[in-house]
């Protein structure tokens, strides 16, 4: 008789093992699913915090410049013509302050992807800087640097 009981052992103890095993695994594999799904959830948050925060920072910073740039002029009473022209000229173009949300094309595309909100937030900037320095063009100047002949923006 103790052999058939410890056949009865042993294979009660396969099962519970088998079954725990199971149980283990399945609850690796919800564990596993739910920090994939966190990494992911992060990762696309990052990316997506570091496009808008880079396209929020052009677009803050190119404006800001401008208008730190022509209250300067105005505080020192500049003499300048060309500037003070501009400065008249940049004045009646009455551009929102940097940090306005009539600069930020997100919410005008809210529910769009994202890369679709990126793009036209660069594409306004760029549009914007490109009346810029057409209509304040010795302004603009001030704000490039030539090497080797191209222009580049400092930023």
């Amino acid at each position: 008789m103790s052999a058939f009981g410890d056949s009865d052992e042993e294979t009660d103890f396969k099962e519970i093992s088998s079954t725990n095993y199971q149980r283990v695994q399945e609850k690796v594999a919800k564990i596993s699913y739910a920090d994939g799904i966190a990494d992911g959830r992060e990762k696309v948050f990052q990316d997506s915090f570091d496009e808008g925060f880079e396209n929020g920072f052009k677009t803050g910073f190119e404006l800001a410049k401008l208008s730190a740039f022509y209250e300067t002029m105005k505080n020192a009473e500049a003499e300048n013509m060309e500037f003070r022209t501009e400065q008249e000229a940049y004045e009646k173009l009455k551009l929102a302050d940097a940090t306005d949300k009539a600069h930020f094309k997100y919410l005008e595309h809210q529910g769009k992807p994202l890369n679709v909100i990126s793009n036209e937030q660069r594409t306004y900037v760029d549009d914007l800087l490109g009346t810029l320095a057409q209509q304040l063009p010795a302004t603009t100047n001030l704000f490039t640097s030539s090497s080797g002949g191209s222009s580049v923006n400092v930023v």
